[in-house]
């Protein structure tokens, strides 16, 4: 009997054992996957602001870039001071994405530009009896921007291989960094996906014309009235360092407390280039406006 018991018992240890194993084996599978899912969601985001800033390069590059650039900047901040490599990490993050946020804005004030003469050219050819094909070869005619132009064109030549013009609108939607083209490519995917007649587009987009004409006229004199504090906020930006430098080849005795001592190095020189870098963000964020 004591036998059979022990018998029993490693049985049940046995059963109980193998059935802990899909349980422990679960969560590691989940994290893999939760991992898989969000490297995915990052290189679609990565891939959709790249399109906007017409920058051609993967986005696993700029993935890459993100963790190259924080590793860079950190190591020549280490060579001042532990505060400073810091530092250099947190700007070496944020460096790619403003640069890429700055090729989006240019995109979309160029494209803001485009917006109401390609939408007089699309309003003039509906009225004229033209059809969706001619309403995008005029506003390819009508863009002076190259990358408005060559995503009219490209629309354009996908209709005439046969590809649903609203695929084709939807696929170029997503490169549009511009709030008015943006909705120019809205408003044209509903009609094509409602089989509108081409005079309904023009109805539709005549309205559009005069908000854009609107909206862009607003933009133009509140960016007119920000030019001199963006101009005064990028000269400060440079006085300051420039003369930080010149200050250390002409006279650096005169800095050597901020430089070679320990209050200088892990505290005054840190917070002066963090004070700095804030100064740049907050007067770029405060004069920048979108189209």
């Amino acid at each position: 009997m004591e036998l059979v018991g022990a018998l029993a018992a490693g049985l049940a240890v046995f059963a109980g054992f193998m059935a802990a194993l899909p349980s422990r084996a679960q969560p590691t599978l989940g994290l893999r996957l939760r991992a898989r899912a969000a490297y995915a969601a990052r290189i679609e985001a990565a891939r959709t602001l790249l399109a906007r800033a017409r920058l051609e390069i993967s986005p696993g590059s700029y993935l890459a870039l993100g963790v190259v650039a924080p590793l860079a900047l950190g190591s020549l901040g280490l060579i001042l001071s532990t505060p400073m490599a810091v530092l250099g990490l947190v700007v070496g993050a944020l460096i790619p994405r403003w640069y890429v946020r700055y090729l989006v804005g240019s995109e979309a004030r160029a494209a803001s530009d485009d917006a109401p003469r390609v939408l007089r050219a699309m309003v003039n050819r509906a009225a004229a009896g033209g059809t969706y094909p001619d309403l995008f070869a005029a506003a390819a005619e009508a863009a002076r921007h190259r990358w408005v132009k060559a995503d009219f064109e490209e629309i354009l030549g996908r209709y005439y291989a046969n590809e649903p013009p609203a695929d084709a609108l939807v696929e170029v939607r997503r490169r549009q960094a511009g709030r008015n083209l943006g909705l120019v490519y809205d408003a044209l995917i509903v009609l094509t996906r409602t089989h509108q007649p081409a005079s309904a587009a023009g109805e539709v987009l005549a309205s559009l014309s005069e908000a854009s004409r609107a909206n862009q006229s607003i933009a133009r004199q509140a960016a007119a009235e920000s030019r001199g504090l963006r101009l005064q906020a990028a000269i400060l930006a440079i006085v300051i360092p420039g003369l930080f430098l010149y200050l250390t080849v002409a006279n650096g005795e005169l800095i050597a407390p901020v430089t070679a001592t320990p209050l200088g190095r892990y505290v005054l020189l840190p917070a002066a280039a963090l004070l700095e870098v804030a100064g740049i963000v907050l007067s770029w964020r405060i004069t920048r406006l979108e189209a």
